[in-house]
């Protein structure tokens, strides 16, 4: 693009050329420049505000947080094309036009990667919370998500550099092929890492237990306090901290507690054979008024459930509508004294283990 002749006549100085361009050459590329960057900021002042102003009446605020990155992260994209579309009209040697290219693009892809990590960032993190839902463990949710984000970027940055190098003319070919076998040689020699990492990611999305839970794993019982990329920590119920890997809790039986809602029970008792059928049948009704008087807690089922060898057995199931240990272990307590107490007030005891052992006499020497 130059200037028209008649312009360029009546300003001979236009015609004048220095370092391979005129100055009307300059003068041009400096009004496509400038032309280019005002019609940006006046997009950016028009539609954009208009767009924020649009959003500011929904309901959810992610609308409003993708215009503010994508304002804060492809505005520099756009003033840098202006700038590079004005320069390349110019002559100037291959090399300097190859740096000029090389810059740009390497500003897309930077400002690309990380736009699209900070968005795939706010959508993990959204979740989380969501599915943390207490407010006391959203920022634990969120400092379980660094990780993956982590790898997640490594991973967006090795394959940005080597989309750029190839629009750059670079042969990535070889630069790939070195990856895979490097790769496959990583793997090799960092099984467990992977294995752990592997299970961070099943952790990860599956959720069986998050930040803040209380779980329980083969011998090791606490709180969930921390999940990284290898291990989790757990503070156990006499305090000290268990650092566990990853892959050993992925490959054996997680009991969630945070999920409970209340506890079973199941409670049996032996009493004497000597007792009357009469006061047999009353004890289920006994054990029905004693759980009446517990708090919290609600009766399933009673039976004299079977003849055993030093009594007859009854069999109680409760339940107790509450997830904490400590209100569970009341609630039977108070269950053991009530029946306690019921049973000796109606005359019943207790089966005592006995052996009556019968011997033959001996005959006379």
């Amino acid at each position: 693009m130059q200037f028209p002749a008649r312009f360029t006549d009546s300003m001979p100085w236009l015609k004048t050329v220095f370092l391979g361009n005129t100055f009307g050459a300059y003068l041009m590329c400096l009004v496509t420049i400038l032309a280019g960057l005002l019609v940006i900021w006046i997009l950016d002042k028009t539609v954009v505000v208009g767009l924020k102003r649009l959003t500011r009446h929904t309901e959810s605020d992610f609308d409003d947080f993708l215009i503010e990155k994508g304002e804060k992260f492809l505005l520099p994209v756009f003033y840098g094309g202006i700038v590079f579309l004005g320069i390349r009209a110019l002559a100037m040697k291959p090399v300097l036009a190859k740096g000029f290219q090389a810059a740009v693009m390497v500003l897309i892809a930077v400002q690309s990667v990380r736009l699209l990590t900070r968005i795939l960032q706010e959508v993990i993190e959204r979740q989380m919370v969501h599915r943390a839902g207490a407010s006391d463990t959203v920022e634990a949710e969120r400092k379980s998500v660094r990780g993956i984000l982590v790898f997640v970027r490594i991973v967006a940055w090795v394959l940005a550099s080597v989309l750029v190098l190839d629009n750059l003319g670079v042969k990535v070919s070889t630069f790939v092929a070195g990856l895979g076998i490097g790769g496959i040689a990583i793997a090799l020699a960092a099984q467990a890492v992977l294995g752990d990492l592997f299970s961070y990611f099943v952790i990860f999305f599956d959720r069986p237990f998050q930040v803040g839970h209380s779980i329980k794993v083969g011998n090791f019982q606490g709180e969930v306090e921390s999940i990284g990329i290898k291990t989790t920590r757990i503070r156990s119920l006499s305090g000290e901290v268990i650092v566990m890997s990853n892959k050993y809790l992925t490959d054996n039986q997680v009991q969630n507690f945070r999920l409970l809602q209340r506890r079973r029970a199941l409670i049996t008792f032996d009493v004497d054979y000597a007792t009357p059928n009469d006061k047999l049948r009353d004890i289920p009704a006994l054990t029905r008024a004693v759980v009446g008087t517990i708090p919290k807690a609600t009766l399933e089922r009673a039976h004299f459930q079977s003849f055993q060898e030093s009594g007859l057995r009854f069999e109680v199931v409760l339940f107790v509508e509450a997830p904490e240990y400590p209100v569970y272990m009341d609630a039977i307590e108070e269950f053991n004294l009530g029946l306690k107490q019921g049973l000796e007030t109606r005359g019943i005891g207790f089966a005592v283990p006995t052996r009556i052992i019968k011997s033959a006499g001996l005959p006379d020497a």
